[in-house]
């Protein structure tokens, strides 16, 4: 099983995680809960299932359609997703804190 990592691509989950406050506090960022994480569980399905099409293709893997989504809970503390695309290629994609997915998986092809 290969890896890949991109960076997500959808302004609004990044705008959303961005402290525009002028403040000028170069403070680190707390170590709680990921605010991009709850951003996403706030998409709609379809909005979701858009981001993981772009997390896929993204990461140079095929995928033409998604045809079903299981949310997977936490694995060694990154949200995780079962994605099944239509021909039949099944993927991982786990939520780097800060908006990053890691999508692993085996394409339909590669499969035997």
């Amino acid at each position: 099983m290969t890896a890949k990592t991109f960076t997500m691509a959808l302004a609004g989950l990044a705008l959303a995680a961005c402290d525009t406050g002028g403040s000028g506090n170069t403070a680190a960022a707390p170590a709680g809960p990921d605010p991009v994480e709850a951003q996403i569980a706030k998409l709609s399905p379809v909005q979701q299932r858009t981001a993981f099409f772009r997390a896929i293709n993204d990461a140079d893997y095929d995928c033409q359609n998604i045809v079903n989504v299981v949310a997977r809970g936490r694995v060694n503390g990154k949200q995780t997703w079962a994605v099944e695309c239509n021909a039949g290629a099944q993927y991982v994609i786990a939520l780097q804190r800060g908006g990053v997915f890691q999508v692993s998986g085996v394409p339909k092809n590669l499969q035997r």
